[in-house]
C-alpha cells in the first residue's frame, strides 16, 4: 500500500509541476505581451484618429477575477510618463462582468486574463463594433478570434489574426505586417 500512495504522490507532484510550469510561461507571455503591446497600438495606421480630446491614449484592461494583476499591469503601461507616438496615455481597468464603456472609447484593449468563450466574444465584438485593437498575451487567443498577441518560438514576434483585423476594420503598418507571424 506505501508504494501506491508514494506513486500518488509523485503523480500529484508531476502534474503540479506541470501546471507550476504553464503558470510561469503565462506569466512570462504577459510580461513581454505587456512591454510590446504600446509599440503594436502605435502601428494601428489610423492611431491618431483614434486618440481622445487631448490627443491621449486611452488603454483598457479587462480582467475577469484578478483585478490586481490589471492594476498592476496598468501601472507598468503608465509609469514615468510613458508616451506611445509622442501622445500621453490614459489607462482604464473594465471587469468582463461589467458593461464595457461606451463613453470612453479607447484606442486599444489589452486582454489581462484568459477569458472564457463568452466572456471573450463579448470582448471581441466590442471591439469590432468600436474598430479598435484587442490584444491578448495568452496562447490559442488569437487562433479564437482575438486580433493580436505574441508567438513564441526563438523569437517573440507579433501575431495577427487577419480575419479579425479586417472583420474590425483595423490597419496594420505593412512592414510590421510583412515581419509578423499571421493568421488566416
Amino acid at each position: 500500500m506505501s508504494q501506491v500512495r508514494l506513486t500518488i504522490w509523485l503523480v500529484l507532484g508531476l502534474m503540479l509541476s506541470e501546471v507550476l510550469v504553464a503558470d510561469e510561461s503565462e506569466k512570462r507571455r504577459v510580461d513581454i505581451s505587456i512591454s510590446i503591446f504600446p509599440r503594436i497600438v502605435a502601428v494601428d495606421n489610423h492611431f491618431r484618429e483614434k486618440l481622445e480630446v487631448g490627443n491621449k491614449v486611452r488603454l483598457l484592461f479587462v480582467y475577469d477575477e484578478d483585478r490586481s494583476l490589471a492594476e498592476s499591469l496598468m501601472a507598468r503601461i503608465g509609469k514615468d510618463g510613458k508616451m506611445i507616438g509622442g501622445m500621453k496615455i490614459v489607462t482604464q481597468l473594465a471587469s468582463v462582468r461589467a458593461p464595457l464603456p461606451d463613453n470612453e472609447v479607447p484606442v486599444a484593449i489589452f486582454l489581462v486574463e484568459r477569458l472564457d468563450d463568452a466572456q471573450l466574444a463579448r470582448v471581441i465584438t466590442f471591439a469590432e463594433k468600436k474598430h479598435r485593437l484587442l490584444f491578448s498575451p495568452y496562447s490559442g487567443d488569437v487562433e479564437r478570434g482575438v486580433m493580436v498577441g505574441i508567438s513564441v518560438t526563438n523569437r517573440v514576434k507579433p501575431f495577427f489574426n487577419l480575419q479579425a483585423l479586417r472583420r474590425a476594420n483595423v490597419e496594420i503598418n505593412a512592414l510590421l505586417m510583412k515581419m509578423s507571424k499571421r493568421y488566416e
